[in-house]
């Protein structure tokens, strides 16, 4: 962990968010805080991120885009000879299917990745991470809904279904 260079920036804005750049720089938006209420529901979210940061989840996202840019390029050059129709229908079908089938699972694998993670490092660090669950369920409460296979992050439910199986190794790490 040598490598990071750990900044944390609380940003006077409404939304309920919080995100990590790679290198350990961590930003909350101050809208988030109603649903931390606390210090350790704090920690719920900064764990969260500092996981994002520790599994190099911004380093995997780049390394999958440029994976599916080059399998584009490739689909591009096997319709070259087709109508701009089929070529049209090609590259929509390609941009839809790695997104759907391929970039959002991913990016939830990530999240509920970094949930585990955060739950360990808030465990480490003295926080209870049984306390993740009502904050997840906080969140839930201004939550949009959606589908989940159309979203970035998991659903609320599959959210705290996962933190739950998870508890009992965070809080080896508690206790």
């Amino acid at each position: 962990l040598s490598e990071y260079k750990w900044e944390f920036n609380l940003i006077e804005d409404p939304q309920a968010n919080a995100f990590c750049m790679p290198g350990g720089k961590i930003v909350v938006y101050t809208g988030i805080l109603p649903y931390t209420q606390d210090e350790t529901g704090l920690a719920v979210v900064l764990g969260h991120e500092v996981g994002h940061a520790i599994a190099k989840h911004a380093n995997e996202r780049m390394s999958n885009q440029l994976a599916l840019n080059y399998g584009g390029a490739a689909l591009g050059v096997l319709l070259d000879n087709s109508s701009s129709t089929a070529q049209t229908i090609g590259s929509t079908v390609w941009g839809l299917g790695t997104q759907v089938g391929v970039m959002l699972p991913f990016n939830r694998k990530q999240e509920l990745e970094a949930d585990h993670l955060g739950l360990i490092l808030m465990a480490i660090a003295g926080y209870n991470p049984n306390q993740a669950v009502p904050f997840w369920e906080r969140m839930s409460q201004q939550s949009k809904g959606g589908m989940e296979f159309l979203s970035t992050h998991p659903s609320d439910q599959n959210r705290v279904k996962e933190i739950h199986k998870e508890l009992p190794e965070a809080m080896e790490y508690y206790n």
